[in-house]
């Protein structure tokens, strides 16, 4: 086990720290904010509600709701131009309101009086007794602006037909577009500037079959006990049920065979209390739109979405309450805030690799909470806006990273390296704290060794030779320390200072030691075999354990990370000792009583060192 030295201040370096990760979160987080309310990526933003549609896939619809679509079997079997076909409407409409429908939606609209006449009967009059009869019928208009006017102008069914059924059975068929040409939601109510409130089709039908009034109060529409949530310009989000055919559509022409064969059984089991749309259901009338589902790798081939079908999708919404409910902006906010921030805080403890898989794989679980939330309680959270803002926070971490942090580590590397073994550096790289390198005190052990009699060599050997051995035996010497995770601190002409417990804690530095010294007097013997010296070279070593001081310690032009203090310098005195009694290690009492390891140690004798005055007892480490 290690630990590193913990400076003075080291619960206030964790807490600017920990403040410097939440800003640059909340910064990342304001940078999101900032593209939310301009709503920079409304397009992007729209295309992730469609996949959350195509998650989940196609919904059952309601029973209550019945389609009828002027099909290509009409246009082939009945002759009379399709403006003609005001007869055709109104047997069906009979029909319908004699089988129980409880309202009928009609989204074909008739401008135009038409003169003339089949079998002596007016076609205008035919429809205008259908729609006196049933009552039930909630025809369309449409909105238009008027420049002139400079407010909202309805283009409505002809006079006869409003008279006829009830001035208030009129709802606007006009589709709330997307800029991208979907129809995604639908304003349900609007309002002119003369006070004229208009409520959409599928809005009129429900309060026909509910037989309820339409009131607006704050957030909501009130529709009889439904409670319909709307934004501020009265617009509904629709839950569409699936693409285009999802509602069963019936044959206008087959249902209009039904009616004129007075077949009173098919209308009260197909349409007793229910709503019942009629609408354009064939390919030529052109009225089609793309919705979430359109043009779907999952649903490759569907055509576009039946105006009529658009309908029943509002009604349908509103009838079984699936009314997709999107967080407000200020909860938009604080996901992303709270997603850059805890990017920032996964991904300061990381590598790039590793970060970028943790900042993967959130991101990928928001989407997946986004897909079941939306799947399983309509809930329609922000996606592109969060997901954008954890690439955003990570980068910046990283970035923070390389020129900030990782460069004050870049120091530490360039400045241990000379000192200790990879492996220190690597350990000294991971710690999260601050290196004391201005000075610290630990409690280490300090190993000195020397050369016997180098001086008298030397002076009999050619320079090179000399410092070709002095090379060879540092290297060899130099590997043995750093190998045992010691601190290789300076040579000293042939010496050789070291010391282990700094700057990584170690609480077993006294054994590595000697452990050390032990190795080094074993290469010796290998060394001299290679070197073949006429005197081979003999080495002293002595150990001390005690308190020190460390640090970066020099002038301006020259600093160096060492270690000063009484225990060097005791750890120096001893190894003078070892020529006088003929040993190759020796270590004091304070270091003996730190061994964990068995060595093979005699007891020398006391002695008292220079400026001492209490005594201290030696041993002497045998290399077996």
């Amino acid at each position: 086990m290690y630990e590193y030295y913990q400076p003075p201040m080291t619960r206030q370096h964790f807490l600017r720290r920990a403040v410097t990760i939440a800003l640059i979160g909340l910064c990342c987080g304001g940078v999101i904010t900032a593209f939310l309310k301009a709503d920079l990526f409304k397009g992007i933003k729209n295309k992730t509600a469609d996949f959350r549609f195509l998650c989940r896939g196609a919904i059952k619809t309601s029973d209550k709701i019945v389609i009828i679509g002027t099909d290509e079997e009409a246009l082939e079997n009945i002759a009379d131009p399709f403006i003609f076909w005001s007869p055709y409407f109104a047997d069906i409409i009979k029909a319908l309101a004699a089988g129980g429908a409880k309202a009928i939606g009609l989204d074909f609209l008739q401008t135009i009086a038409l003169n003339k006449r089949v079998d002596d009967k007016d076609l205008d009059g035919i429809m205008t007794e259908a729609l006196m009869d049933a009552e039930n019928v909630i025809m369309i208009n449409l909105l238009r602006w008027d420049e002139t006017t400079k407010n909202l102008k309805a283009i409505n069914p002809l006079p006869c037909y409003l008279h006829a059924s009830d001035p208030d059975n009129v709802g606007f068929s006009n589709l709330t577009i997307d800029n991208d040409g979907c129809v995604r939601r639908q304003t349900l109510l609007l309002n002119d500037y003369e006070g004229n409130i208009y409520a959409y089709i599928g809005l009129k039908v429900i309060a026909k079959y509910l037989d309820s009034p339409i009131e607006k109060k704050g957030d909501c529409i009130y529709v009889g006990n439904y409670k319909i949530p709307v934004n501020s310009y009265n617009e509904m989000l629709i839950n569409f049920a699936g693409p285009s055919g999802t509602f069963p559509i019936l044959s206008f022409y087959k249902v209009l065979q039904m009616a004129q064969q007075g077949n009173a059984d098919f209308f009260a089991d197909n349409f007793k209390d229910k709503i019942v749309l009629i609408g354009p259901g064939n390919i030529y009338s052109q009225d089609f739109k793309p919705t979430p589902y359109y043009r779907s790798n999952r649903y490759s081939g569907t055509r576009q979405t039946l105006g009529i079908e658009i309908v029943a999708n509002v009604t349908n919404t509103i009838l079984e309450r699936l009314f997709i409910v999107s967080a407000q902006q200020w909860q938009v906010i604080l996901v992303i805030l709270f997603f850059t921030v805890l990017t920032s805080f996964t991904s300061f403890k990381l590598s790039p690799l590793s970060g970028g898989i943790v900042t993967f794989a959130v991101a990928a679980g928001y989407i997946y909470l986004c897909i079941v939330l939306f799947n399983r309680y309509n809930l329609l959270l922000d996606l592109i806006y969060p997901i954008t803002g954890i690439p955003l926070a990570y980068t910046a971490v990283f970035a923070y990273r390389y020129t900030i942090e990782d460069k004050e580590k870049r120091k530490i590397k360039r400045i241990f390296k000379h000192y200790v073994s990879e492996e220190v550096v690597e350990e000294l790289l991971q710690y999260t704290g601050e290196i004391p390198l201005g000075g610290n005190r630990v409690h280490a052990t300090v190993l000195f060794s020397d050369i016997r009699s180098f001086t008298s060599m030397s002076e009999r050997q050619d320079p090179q030779q000399t410092v070709g051995i002095l090379n060879e035996y540092f290297s060899t010497m130099a590997d043995i320390i750093l190998k045992n995770k010691g601190t290789l601190d300076k040579y000293i002409g042939d010496g050789i200072l070291a010391f282990f417990g700094a700057p990584v804690k170690r609480e077993e530095h006294a054994d590595l030691a000697v452990r050390t010294a032990i190795e080094m007097i074993t290469q010796l013997e290998v060394l001299n075999k290679k070197l073949a010296l006429d005197n081979p070279l003999e080495i002293g070593i002595g150990i001390h354990s005690g308190d020190a001081v460390v640090g970066n310690i020099g002038s301006k032009l020259k600093m160096e990370y060492t270690i000063i203090g009484d225990t060097v310098n005791t750890a120096s005195r001893i190894e003078g000792l070892t020529k006088e009694l003929k040993a190759g290690i020796l270590i004091t009492e304070a270091t003996f009583s730190r061994l964990t390891a068995t060595y093979n140690i005699v007891p020398e004798r006391e002695i008292t060192l220079r400026g001492k005055t209490k005594p201290i007892l030696i041993y002497s480490v045998k290399v077996e």
